[in-house]
């Protein structure tokens, strides 16, 4: 068994989950064939992951390659294969997130308005109303089963099982008013037996599904498809609950961080649109001249 299969055992051992494990496989394995795992020092890891850089890759998936292999080299150092810990040969990667606008309440209004007089109306209304009420992840929201839903006093709230949850902890996640309207009008409509809280004509609406309805929707409400995906609502729930003034502990425990690293992306997200609008309310320049401009120069 070579030194890579002997990491990957035990962290099937931690009990890391399938797509981490895949994550591991495809970036050790590509480590493999550049450099000898059971040759490591300084100069190839620096020479390796300095070449990372020279690919025709994002950035996120840079940083996914460093992160795994730090992992690998503290590994080696923790179990006595190195003498030193080589994972401090390289910096961590810097969290990125795509820079992209956020839909405008306005838009968001006309996406929602758009689930209206069709047969899947009160399913997709449903559905984008819990991406934002909720800033559940794709995986997890394509994942709910209807006994995970409980109603309350006219609102509700979900539970997400530990082996779904990204920190391996249970946690709840809560559906507001019109959200939990909404969501109780949809399956309504239900006279099936299946399990899953969202489905389409051909059983649970999975991940590709989702895109698909989301672009129709973007479409039939005048907005640039290409913008509107889970991840933008996502984005959209955190960000918007930051500029209503909610408090950040509690953003991390209901989004699923498991530390402030990813908060801090969100929480600059939402300052930034505040200081946009802010801008555009006293900007001297659009306040001197107003509509009085040239739009050739």
């Amino acid at each position: 068994m070579s030194i890579i299969d002997t990491f990957k055992t035990a962290k099937r051992a931690a009990g890391i989950r399938p797509r981490t494990q895949h994550d591991y496989d495809r970036v050790l394995g590509r480590l493999s064939q550049h450099v000898s795992p059971d040759n490591l020092n300084r100069d190839n890891v620096r020479e390796y992951v300095a070449a990372l850089y020279d690919q025709p890759w994002a950035p996120a998936t840079v940083a996914i390659h460093i992160r795994y292999i730090r992992a690998f080299l503290r590994w080696l150092h923790n179990e006595g294969y190195t003498d030193s810990d080589l994972s401090h040969t390289i910096p961590a990667p810097g969290l990125s997130i795509r820079e992209e606008s956020l839909l405008t309440i306005a838009e968001f209004t006309q996406l929602v308005e758009a689930c209206a007089g069709d047969r899947y109306g009160l399913r997709d209304r449903a559905v984008i109303l819990m991406l934002v009420d909720t800033g559940l992840r794709r995986k997890e929201f394509t994942s709910l089963r209807r006994d995970q839903v409980t109603f309350e006093n006219g609102s509700g709230w979900l539970q997400l099982p530990s082996k779904e949850a990204k920190n391996k902890r249970d946690r709840f996640v809560f559906l507001g008013r019109a959200c939990a309207a909404a969501l109780r009008a949809y399956l309504a409509t239900r006279n099936d037996n299946n399990p899953a809280l969202i489905i389409s004509d051909r059983g649970p609406l999975g991940g590709d599904g989702l895109y698909h309805m989301l672009r129709r929707r973007a479409t039939q409400a005048g907005i640039d498809p290409h913008r509107v995906h889970p991840h933008l609502l996502r984005k959209m729930f955190a960000s918007w609950w930051i500029e209503n003034g909610g408090d950040e502990q509690r953003l991390m425990d209901i989004a699923g961080w498991s530390g402030p690293e990813m908060l801090r992306i969100y929480v600059r997200l939402g300052s930034r649109q505040k200081l946009m609008e802010a801008h555009q309310q006293f900007g001297p320049v659009d306040r001197i001249i107003g509509d009085n401009h040239d739009d050739s120069l």
